[in-house]
């Protein structure tokens, strides 16, 4: 499993209900979860403005240079 740090770009996975799905948030504050063991962490994201609480396990990391791809070609 991936380990967040502060500054990570990310969006949420698996939280279709959430309203910030969709967007890419920026990680402000990771966590060990007391609850889930050591390998999650609780990570507080900043989607533009909306602050959420969230585990890793519904995040996924972003690319840092942009959502652009190369060919090989």
């Amino acid at each position: 499993m991936t380990q967040m740090k502060v500054g990570d770009r990310v969006c949420i996975r698996g939280l279709a209900h959430s309203d910030c799905y969709g967007l890419i948030g920026r990680i402000l504050e990771v966590r060990q979860s007391a609850l889930f063991g050591p390998e999650i962490q609780r990570c507080k994201v900043d989607f533009n403005g909306r602050v959420r609480r969230l585990l890793n396990l519904h995040l996924m990391v972003r690319s840092q240079q942009g959502d652009s791809t190369t060919s090989a070609a």
